[in-house]
């Protein structure tokens, strides 16, 4: 048995304490005796007290230390647990790209064992509710992210804690260098115990090739003659600079095509336009920076490649066709009296926007030394360290407080009897 606030029996001891002690000192009646004298007393009622040491209302006293101690324990908390013993496992599932099989990561989510809670991940994780929701896992084309797995497995414990003695987790993924990120390890070093590690095959879809850029026709374009210098891509990239057309939207929804829809300033965008149309310092990419004034017309939505200096997306991506294509909106515009685009950052800044959908692929393995500090060491991770995280609550504690307020009453009134008697 835990509890939820355990210093609140200690304070529950000391008043019972210090209701023992208050009962020792009683004020009694002194014992009428016959005195010769006391026919020179006047005649009328005399009230007389006396003081002892010694324990007296013992039903009173009992009454109340039975009310402390109840009121003590409900809020104080008991939470009893389950199941002595028991392994409770949280399931995390790789679904992105980085998968090579659906059927062999069902298969190793199969043989972890049954899981308490399922979770399935790319670049978010979402939990699995349905009985057979492994089979509606799905492959996605995001980046697959071990620190919003990790996250979410931390965030689903404290429900686990008060129905077993310690938490596993089962990770299957690849467990590709582009899953992990700045903060994975340390998302990691907040587990407190071994995670088991399931290893499925990743993709072997690769970045290799070379295709050239498909560039508008005319030169004087500021973005065109930058990306010039970019001729070549590691997937078949278009870039359109005004509206797109049927022939664009046919072109782009082939297998793996990126189309990057970039409009100038004189053309028309589809784009709900800023409440404030304003000019920024700079906008980043992975890849690169652009330190210059960069005008902003239009808002964009969708999974940024590019954000201005403020944390705005500047440039989004979004699926496109059946085959793994995508279409890319870029909201950047370019003075064309400047030379930026000319220049070495605008250069590689612009190597995301012409990268293959989803970001470059880099799915080798990660080195051994990152996997096992991914697999730790020592027992499973000990239930008790997530009790209070979650939404628990002793279910003993209602009925506890109510105990402890019926007595309460009943001490009233048993104390008003015992005054009107004397």
């Amino acid at each position: 048995m835990t509890w939820v606030l355990p210093s609140a029996l200690a304070i529950a001891g000391i008043a019972c304490v210090a209701l023992i002690a208050a009962h020792f000192i009683a004020r009694d009646r002194p014992v009428a005796e016959p005195f010769p004298t006391a026919r020179f007393v006047p005649d009328r009622r005399i009230h007389a007290r006396t003081t002892s040491i010694a324990l007296s209302d013992l039903l009173l006293l009992l009454l109340r230390i039975v009310a402390v101690a109840a009121l003590g324990l409900g809020i104080a908390g008991p939470i009893v647990a389950g199941a002595h013993g028991r392994i409770a496992r949280i399931t995390l599932v790789d679904r992105s790209r980085s998968v090579f099989s659906l059927d062999e990561l069902r298969d190793s989510v199969r043989a972890a064992g049954a899981a308490d809670v399922l979770i399935a991940f790319d670049s978010a994780a979402q939990p699995l509710t349905a009985a057979r929701a492994i089979d509606s896992v799905q492959k996605s084309r995001a980046i697959g992210s071990l620190s919003a797995a990790l996250a979410a497995a931390h965030a689903n414990a404290g429900s686990l804690a008060s129905r077993a003695d310690s938490i596993e987790i089962a990770l299957v993924s690849p467990l590709s260098v582009e899953e992990i990120d700045a903060a994975t390890l340390s998302i990691r070093a907040l587990w407190p115990g071994r995670l088991r590690l399931m290893r499925v095959r990743a993709d072997t879809a690769t970045t290799a090739g070379s295709f050239a850029v498909e560039l508008p026709g005319d030169p004087n374009d500021p973005v065109v003659a930058g990306l010039s210098f970019l001729a070549r891509a590691s997937a078949p990239v278009r870039v359109v600079r005004g509206r797109l057309t049927a022939a664009d939207s046919a072109w782009g929804r082939e297998a793996g095509r990126v189309l990057v829809h970039w409009p100038s300033a004189d053309s028309s965008a589809d784009w709900p336009k800023r409440a404030t149309i304003d000019a920024i310092g700079g906008v980043a990419s992975s890849t690169g920076a652009v330190v210059a004034r960069l005008p902003r017309l239009w808002s964009v939505n969708g999974r940024a490649i590019a954000r201005w200096s403020d944390g705005e997306p500047a440039a989004v991506e979004h699926p496109f066709g059946a085959g793994g294509g995508c279409v890319r909106d870029v909201a950047v515009i370019v003075d064309p009296a400047s030379d930026a685009t000319l220049r070495q950052p605008f250069r590689d800044f612009s190597r995301a926007l012409l990268a293959p959908c989803g970001g470059a692929r880099t799915f080798a393995p990660v080195d051994s030394a990152v996997l096992s500090r991914l697999e730790g060491a020592g027992p499973l991770a000990t239930a008790r360290n997530f009790r209070g995280a979650g939404d628990e609550a002793s279910r003993f504690t209602p009925w506890l407080l109510a105990l402890g307020a019926l007595l309460l009453l009943l001490e009233l009134a048993l104390r008003r009897s015992v005054r009107t008697a004397v």
